[in-house]
């Protein structure tokens, strides 16, 4: 009976030292398995070695363009393309886009040319490829600053603007008799167009009828009465241009 007990618990003890050396291997096993290093992939070692595309440049390809590498380095450093507000600039009209057109005046980004900014007259319902011709060069004024992306603002009205001026205060100069159309009416008189500048002829300087309806789109001899660049203010007579020109005409005898 003893030695039967002592046979099974020896067996128990054996059996419990078997487990334990079971797991200590299969835990060593897996630690291995762990710490074994991940292989690369054939991907990986291709884009480890890859040291961009190879360009092989002949010893003479600088005598055959007329400058190094290291001139035209500079040339591009040297390059300013700092703008300012009001700076006028030539430039190209690279694309139409919704609601103006794209312009390259030479920045590093191109310049947007708003519909409203494309010209001094534009009449009702004028598309932008109506009034800024592709691909012709002229010159732009710059009306913003660069924005988050580089891009300026640039204009052609306000340089018609200043231009249409010049234009008028030659006239009053010279004080000439022009021709001018009538672009609408009001209660106090009539506003014509004088060199794409709206100008205001009081009903009073109206010769032989009344500033009505039937006057607009109609073409008048008219004199200037005031030209105030400063407060953008023209007043015109057409009275006075008549009167002047009967006055020549009797003074030549015709």
């Amino acid at each position: 009976m003893k030695l039967g007990l002592a046979l099974l618990a020896l067996s128990g003890s054996a059996s419990a030292f078997s487990t334990v050396g079971q797991t200590r291997t299969s835990t060593a096993l897996f630690q291995m398995v762990a710490e074994k290093p991940k292989q690369m992939t054939r991907f990986d070692r291709i884009k480890a070695n890859y040291k961009g595309p190879k360009v092989e440049i002949s010893s003479g390809i600088e005598d055959e363009v007329g400058f190094s590498y290291d001139s035209f380095e500079e040339a591009v450093s040297a390059t300013d393309y700092s703008f300012n507000r009001n700076d006028v600039v030539t430039g190209t009209v690279v694309q139409y886009d919704k609601g103006g057109c794209v312009v390259d005046i030479g920045a590093k980004s191109s310049a947007f040319l708003p519909q409203q900014e494309a010209a001094l007259v534009q009449e009702q319902g004028a598309q932008i490829e109506n009034l800024i011709e592709l691909d012709a060069e002229r010159e732009f004024q710059i009306i913003s600053e660069e924005d988050e992306n580089g891009q300026l603002l640039v204009s052609v009205r306000r340089i018609e603007y200043r231009q249409a001026w010049d234009k008028v205060v030659a006239k009053r100069d010279t004080d000439e008799v022009f021709d001018a159309e009538c672009v609408s009416v009001n209660r106090g008189g009539a506003i014509f167009l004088v060199e794409g500048l709206r100008a205001f002829l009081p009903g009073s300087h109206l010769t032989g009828r009344l500033p009505d309806e039937d006057l607009v789109g109609q073409t008048l001899p008219l004199k200037f009465l005031e030209v105030n660049q400063e407060d953008n203010k023209l007043v015109v007579s057409n009275r006075r241009a008549v009167v002047e020109t009967q006055m020549e005409s009797l003074s030549r005898g015709d």
